[in-house]
């Protein structure tokens, strides 16, 4: 079920999710190499949320939308981090 979002809702879903990865970028760096691992799973944990996993209801709530937007661009940021740690091991 795809949830409309208003352009302030997709918005303010993406900067959520930058942030949460910037904190989590940032103190996994802190945390060294255990910690990067660590923060590596939860990336990957954190965009495979998927529609549908839980059940907003008949008419999902602004907030759920906001999540959704969060998860979508969490997902687009690890696809576009992939592809290019992908090119610079090629390019090694």
């Amino acid at each position: 079920m795809d949830v409309a979002l208003s352009s302030s809702e997709s918005l303010e879903g993406r900067l959520n999710a930058h942030r949460e990865l910037l904190i989590d970028f940032v103190a996994a760096l802190l945390g060294g190499a255990e910690s990067i691992q660590s923060f590596t799973r939860r990336l990957s944990e954190d965009a495979t949320f998927k529609d549908n996993e839980e059940d907003p209801g008949v008419m999902p709530d602004a907030s759920f939308a906001i999540e959704q937007s969060a998860a979508n661009e969490i997902r687009s940021i690890l696809e576009a981090a992939r592809a290019r740690a992908a090119a610079l091991r090629r390019m090694a």
